[in-house]
């Protein structure tokens, strides 16, 4: 039975039960228990929660673990508006770490249950890495409550690569010129554009993220601003598909840059002793703090 459609690739839900839900078609995708979603390790990701019971303790620090061969506890900050659980932001530095995800009170009660994810290196023999994706709404949408909050913001890796395929499109309006008999251009329309190839392995839950969340207000491709120009064509369970998106300008015909440090500035404290060069993480209300290099 599903309540409530998640577009996201890292979903948490109440019970296990929700989780290991056949009927449900988001949790019968290639990325699962079987075949963990690939996060990318030392690196900053926030998720939202649906608000749907989403409620937690008002008296009760919360916590995030991973649970496979062992259970590890992972740096976080909890978004907490109206004692209701809205996000989640965590950085893991051990690589190959898999598991699921569990949110639990300080006393060991678990509240949510994610599927399964494994932090990996995505770096290729080139040197490239996962895009990096940072979205969000201005507005309610669906059952996230985004509104002039904070916690409006989801960043996460996708496992794509920009492989260096660009383009200008253009849009030409040309015509004869008098008795010139010549072609000469009277308007022209022309527009960057980027493609990214997605590893989606036939899983739809990463599809319908992009889908859903590429028309958002803001959308920012490793920390680029920018817009989907058109729907990918896919065959069924195809293991990859294109996407192809178009810079966003500023008034002065600069590309929109994203500074990832305000979004986050709830979760990163600097160091005053050495003119801010060292950055720590801090878990949930600022109890403990972990250098990150």
């Amino acid at each position: 039975m599903q309540k409530f459609w998640y577009h996201s690739p890292v979903r948490f839900y109440k019970t296990m039960e929700e989780l290991e839900d056949m009927t449900n078609p988001q949790n019968t995708q290639y990325y699962g228990h079987k075949n963990p979603y690939p996060l990318e390790y030392n690196s900053y990701h926030r998720f939202l929660i649906p608000n749907y019971q989403n409620e937690v303790p008002e008296d009760k620090e919360l916590q995030l673990w991973i649970v496979g061969d062992e259970e590890i506890r992972i740096p976080c900050e909890f978004g907490i508006y109206q004692n209701k659980l809205v996000r989640v932001s965590f950085i893991c530095y051990e690589i190959y770490l898999s598991g699921r995800f569990e949110i639990r009170t300080e006393d060991g009660d678990v509240l949510f249950y994610s599927n399964c994810v494994q932090f990996v290196d995505s770096e290729d023999d080139e040197g490239r890495k996962f895009i990096r994706i940072a979205t969000k709404h201005t507005y309610a949408k669906n059952i996230f409550p985004f509104a002039n909050q904070q916690h409006d913001w989801m960043v996460t890796s996708l496992p794509g690569y920009c492989l260096g395929e660009f383009s200008v499109d253009e849009d030409v309006d040309s015509g004869q010129s008098g008795n010139l008999e010549t072609t000469v251009i009277n308007d022209a329309l022309l527009e960057e554009s980027v493609s990214y190839l997605f590893q989606i392995e036939g899983d739809n839950n990463i599809m319908t993220f992009i889908s859903v969340h590429s028309v958002n207000n803001d959308f920012y491709i490793d920390g680029t601003k920018r817009t989907r120009k058109e729907k990918p064509e896919i065959g069924d369970n195809s293991a990859w598909i294109t996407m192809k998106f178009s810079n966003v300008k500023d008034k002065n015909g600069l590309n929109i840059i994203l500074d990832e440090s305000k979004i986050f500035d709830d979760v990163i404290k600097k160091a005053l002793s050495n003119d801010l060069k060292t950055v720590l993480y801090t878990y949930n209300n600022n109890k403990n703090a972990i250098p990150t290099g």
